[in-house]
């Protein structure tokens, strides 16, 4: 840089009435690179951290997202980082369940090592595995926030060098209790939103901690212009979910949801979609994890609110599918779609080796249905989601229906909704998996928490909705739909039932899923 600047005042005095703004100009230029190349120099050692799903019979089932697409992104710049995936171990979990443990402990915990070399291990938990890291930075959601406060507490007492950050949906809608945790626990940095660039501003050093956390918030990045996320292959073959008998990997095409059904986070937050060559990268690269591994079929789920919205987006999806041989594919769509475009929607789904299909039914009870704002403030009816599903079954494509418990419903609410999943679920299905099994349809009920951020959420603070009260403090490793034994958290004090009489309903349901999907 020392010989450019010689250079250009030498050029430049070649030239009579040379405008020295220019010469500024390019010597800020210069200043400004020399800057950044300062920034991009330094080795932060950089560790991403998925917390364990405690909640979840199957830790393995969905591979995490966020620390992989800041991982690729970082990597652009030539930042490289790890990634450390934690795990309950088995023999704890079943002493959990049985009512021996009581407490969550770091030290209960399996950690599966990818280093950005493409080296792994696979240990058991151990703090000293952190302090050679400068930054550490945690993707939670909410059922996990108990463990990441824990290693958010260790770290802080051990290795206080370390810049921790929180990231994901748990400080997106729970961000004023990450703000106040105790110092103890407190987070260097706070991110709510999209984490691309606040990391990267962590990671060169444009952002320092402070004694207090600070709370970066960004969504400036178009999802159009990011590389598809990491798939680390040992931690790729971790994973154990199958579509109509493949094994499956899952991706999403875009953030955020078109609808705002009022139990919904995503209902209050636009629709940003990635770019169409960075799904086909990840296709790609998913595909070859497959053949890696030695899948003899393969299958993928495009698991977000917008995978079959309209004829030409799944014809043009079904395109990449189809390019990248995938066996079989699932993804989710509405039943208000389905009963409009009917064969138009999913043929190009199903000619292309789509199986399965996600809709979210939600409720049997038409009352519960009003209530719930399914369709942006037009009238859903009930009888439309059993003409769904048998439209897509008639086309040989099997639903997987997902059902909710409100906590304001009466007995009569239970009975409709009961009535509609014995309906689904035996609904015949005109068409055969890869194993050569008759395809069934596959219906889940869950009991409904209202997270913060959501419509539902604010009606109860309200007390719009009567006889329903939240517990005020509730620990957030009950906050979840859907966990062990097909549970489900409970963040109620007050519900028009007794929780008997809704888990009741709720294990009846769960009972009629098949065994195979």
């Amino acid at each position: 840089n020392k010989i450019m600047h010689k250079n250009i005042n030498i050029i430049c005095g070649h030239f009579k009435g040379v405008d020295l703004r220019f010469i500024k100009n390019i010597n800020i230029q210069i200043d400004r690179k020399n800057y950044f190349m300062k920034l991009k120099s330094r080795k932060n050692k950089i560790l991403f951290v998925k917390p364990p799903d405690r909640f979840l019979e199957d830790e393995f089932v969905y591979q995490q997202l966020g620390p992989h697409y800041l991982q690729s992104f970082l990597k652009q710049y030539e930042i490289l980082s790890d990634i450390l995936v934690l795990y309950e171990q088995s023999e704890v979990r079943n002493k959990r369940e049985a009512g021996e443990i009581n407490e969550l402990s770091l030290e209960q915990l399996n950690m599966l090592f990818l280093g950005a070399d493409g080296k792994s291990q696979d240990t058991f938990f151990d703090n000293s595995f952190f302090q050679d890291y400068d930054i550490v930075a945690l993707s939670v959601m909410s059922p996990q926030a108990s463990d990441a406060y824990l290693i958010s507490q260790l770290i802080n007492e051990l290795y206080p060098h370390i810049i921790t950050v929180i990231g994901g949906s748990h400080p997106r809608y729970y961000q004023t209790q990450v703000e106040s945790l105790p110092e103890s626990m407190a987070f260097d940095f706070i991110v709510p939103q999209d984490g691309w660039e606040p990391i990267y501003k962590i990671a060169t050093g444009q952002v320092l901690k402070t004694k207090k956390s600070s709370v970066l918030i960004d969504n400036s990045l178009k999802l159009t212009e990011l590389p598809a996320p990491s798939r680390p292959l040992a931690l790729m073959e971790r994973y154990n979910f199958d579509i109509a008998g493949v094994p499956a990997y899952h991706t999403i095409t875009a953030l955020g949801c078109p609808f705002t059904c009022n139990f919904c986070e995503s209902g209050r937050e636009n629709v940003r979609k990635f770019s169409e060559s960075m799904i086909d990268q990840d296709l790609r690269v998913m595909a070859e994890a497959h053949h890696s591994l030695k899948h003899k079929k393969k299958a993928v789920m495009f698991f977000d609110d917008v995978g079959l919205m309209n004829p030409k987006q799944v014809e043009n999806l079904s395109h990449h599918v189809h390019q990248h041989n995938y066996t079989t594919w699932r993804a989710f769509t509405h039943a208000y779609l389905v009963v409009r475009f009917k064969e138009r929607l999913l043929a190009p789904f199903a000619e292309t080796g789509g199986r399965r299909i996600g809709m979210g039914l939600e409720t049997g009870s038409q009352r519960s249905l009003d209530m719930i704002n399914k369709r942006n403030g037009k009238k859903q009816y009930v009888q439309e989601h059993i003409e769904a599903v048998k439209i897509a079954n008639d086309l040989g494509v099997a639903v997987d229906a997902f059902t909710m418990i409100y906590p304001w419903e009466d007995e009569q609410d239970l009975a409709d909704t009961t009535e509609m999943v014995k309906q689904v679920a035996q609904n015949p299905v005109n068409g055969i998996d890869e194993k050569g099994r008759i395809m069934k349809n596959h219906v889940d009920s869950t009991i409904m928490t209202p997270y913060h951020g959501t419509q539902f959420f604010d009606m109860i603070q309200l007390g719009e909705l009567p006889g329903v009260k939240m517990i005020p403090e509730i620990d957030p490793g009950s906050l979840y739909y859907k966990g062990n034994h097909a549970g489900s958290g409970w963040p109620y004090m007050k519900t028009r039932l007794p929780r008997e009489q809704y888990e009741e309903a709720q294990a009846f349901r769960n009972s009629l899923r098949p065994k195979y999907r």
